[in-house]
């Protein structure tokens, strides 16, 4: 039966389609159809194949509302996200890698502005108390994060892109920051740079103290001059305004003390300090090299190239969302939903 009779004899034309609507074009039973719908393992592959391209024809959209008040599900994943500038483009990928998860496996996702300088719990707290998701995403964790803590307290599915220091284990999804700064660090030592300041992530943050304790080992393994950031790690970091860090680096390049090597924790931050660098009067990679994380294309297009490593924040988001489906399902145990990513090298430079 063609697709237009089928939708006309059972929904007139004007009704939404329904299961129902899709069974009757598929010539298949509702539970079928349920199931090809929502990937069941039981369904051949080529019957949800075949079930999704008459679903999409004929405009069939699950309703949500219905599916929650039969399952106590809302199939929905919350992405609680900060708005601060040096994660613009982190935060078009993650949202990508996340939603293609949520697209193969039947959920929607949805993404809300998370700023614990306000209040730390709200963000988190409107999910949980409005019933909007299954499962929360975190990003940006303290080594004692309240967020964390709250969600364990009432057991409610999360994941966090972001280690704590909480004893009680949860899932996370982290990129090996100490592992990026120990690398970075070797690296601009391998140029025979000797005076090297880390601009890494704001105090507070346990990423933070992964990159600081990363740096500083290295530093003091080899031996040569930690330079002290204006302010120190607390008064220029990435999250610092990007004009405020490109006028304190041009400051620090025209001082005695200025370091021969800065590595970036954040590409926004190494275009900044690029350009600071270039304010004072002074070459990027002759005088000073600059090293930096990466996480979309930006830095593959500075003059003179600078090394990097990558995170794939696309991949962190299908693995984000992964995750939190294993969490809200209970089909693996929380101590094993750990994971750290390693560094990419970029390398465009030689000695």
């Amino acid at each position: 039966m063609p697709l237009d009779e089928a939708t006309s004899r059972s929904t007139g034309r004007s009704r939404r389609p329904t299961l129902r609507t899709v069974a009757e074009a598929s010539g298949l039973a509702v539970t079928t159809v349920s199931r090809a719908l929502n990937d069941g393992e039981d369904i051949a592959l080529a019957t949800r194949q075949r079930v999704k391209r008459i679903a999409s024809e004929l405009g069939y959209v699950p309703n949500r509302a219905g599916l929650g008040l039969r399952t106590g599900r809302t199939h929905v994943l919350s992405l609680l996200i900060s708005p601060h500038a040096e994660i613009s483009s982190y935060t078009a990928s993650i949202i990508s890698g996340l939603s293609e998860v949520c697209r193969n496996q039947g959920y929607e996702m949805s993404a809300s502005p998370d700023s614990p300088n306000v209040d730390e719990l709200a963000s988190v707290r409107s999910v949980v108390d409005n019933h909007r998701a299954d499962g929360i995403v975190l990003s940006r964790t303290g080594p004692q994060d309240l967020r964390v803590r709250y969600l364990l307290e009432h057991r409610i599915p999360f994941v966090t892109h972001g280690r704590t220091e909480l004893a009680t284990p949860h899932a996370a999804v982290d990129f090996d920051n100490q592992g990026f700064a120990e690398q970075a660090t070797a690296r601009l030592i391998s140029h025979d740079r000797s005076r090297l300041m880390l601009i890494g992530p704001a105090p507070g943050l346990t990423y933070h103290n992964h990159m600081r304790i990363g740096f500083e080992r290295v530093v003091t393994r080899a031996s040569v001059i930690q330079v002290e950031a204006p302010g120190g790690y607390a008064g220029l970091h990435l999250e610092s305004p990007l004009d405020e860090l490109r006028r304190s680096i041009c400051r620090l390049c025209r001082s005695t003390g200025r370091p021969d090597g800065i590595i970036c924790g954040g590409e926004l931050a190494a275009l900044a300090t690029l350009a600071g660098i270039r304010d004072a009067g002074l070459l990027p990679g002759r005088e000073i090299e600059v090293v930096a994380k990466q996480t979309s294309p930006a830095l593959d297009y500075t003059y003179p190239p600078i090394d990097s490593w990558f995170e794939d924040i696309y991949e962190t988001g299908q693995l984000l969302g992964e995750m939190l489906l294993h969490v809200i399902n209970g089909d693996q145990a929380v101590a094993d939903l750990t994971q750290v990513v390693q560094p990419q090298p970029r390398f465009r430079r030689t000695p």
